[in-house]
């Protein structure tokens, strides 16, 4: 018993003739009575007495007659379901990114693609660049949002607008001439703050001007790094991005004159690999 058989039955035993339910499928009628035939026989059960004018269900084709109107709404419901995932009208977009830039950048973007695609619901994970890249390549994720900081051959990407990055410091603290920048230089003997990921950029940059910097901590988490800050502990060197992890009244923010310390972003996601209708609709919200 397949789901036409089932259509065939259904249709006879709501016209109540075989005649006129061949004229509604559109096809012979010596056909649709053989396939009833081969379905009774196929179940050895009698479904339907025929009558001169009309046939009548038997308790068993009453039966199968609801039975099979559940079964063909919800194949119909499933082929509906399955064409609106594959239009991305529904489904779920896996999102994986840096904390800093999925504070930024996703909030407004998901808003207005959830105001054209209500039935799509997302799921985000944070993490670091290189776990995000792993979560990637095991399809844990479709999109990642990720720090420019690796061999980017095997992924398709979009590139997003840097993040400068800014030293966050105590507001008792007075460093630098410019009221709102400052050089590396003029942080030589400070005690810096830094996230984990950034440090070997900057330690490399600061040995290129001949010094080398007074780490205090290195932090896996941005926002430790921001609470040291806020009790003038030292400064933290972070993305721009992330200044709103900590809304603080103590901390005041110069950002790094050096912009080859920007932080490069970017929305990967792999070359080799069919992305879901739903995830390639939410990669336009970067490109519009």
């Amino acid at each position: 018993m397949d789901i036409k058989q089932l259509q065939y039955f259904l249709a006879i035993a709501e016209e109540g003739q075989i005649t006129k339910a061949a004229k509604h499928l559109h096809v012979a009628q010596p056909a649709l009575s053989q396939q009833l035939r081969l379905l009774e026989d196929e179940l050895g059960i009698q479904l339907m007495e025929r009558g001169s004018r009309k046939i009548r269900l038997t308790e068993e084709g009453i039966a199968l007659r609801n039975r099979a109107r559940q079964l063909v709404e919800l194949m119909d419901t499933t082929i509906q379901e399955l064409r609106e995932i594959n239009h991305g009208l529904k489904g779920t977009v896996s999102i994986g990114t840096v904390p800093s830039a999925g504070t930024k950048l996703l909030p407004e973007r998901i808003q207005h693609f959830h105001g054209q695609f209500p039935e799509i619901n997302f799921q985000i994970l944070e993490g670091e660049t290189f776990e995000l890249l792993d979560m990637l390549n095991q399809g844990i994720i479709d999109i990642g949002i990720v720090r420019a900081c690796f061999n980017i051959e095997p992924y398709k990407s979009i590139s997003l607008p840097s993040d400068p990055m800014i030293a966050a410091m105590h507001k008792d603290w007075n460093i630098g001439k410019h009221p709102n920048h400052i050089n590396m230089l003029e942080l030589a003997e400070k005690p810096l703050l830094l996230h984990s990921g950034a440090t070997p950029r900057i330690i490399e940059y600061c040995r290129q001007y001949g010094f080398e910097p007074r780490i205090l901590c290195k932090a896996t988490d941005v926002r430790s790094v921001l609470a040291l800050a806020d009790k003038g502990i030292g400064i933290a060197i972070i993305p721009k991005s992330s200044t709103a992890f900590i809304p603080s009244h103590n901390l005041h923010y110069k950002t790094i004159a050096d912009r080859s310390l920007d932080l490069a972003t970017v929305v990967v996601w792999l070359r080799d690999h069919r992305l879901p209708a739903a995830a390639k609709n939410f990669l336009e919200t970067f490109i519009s």
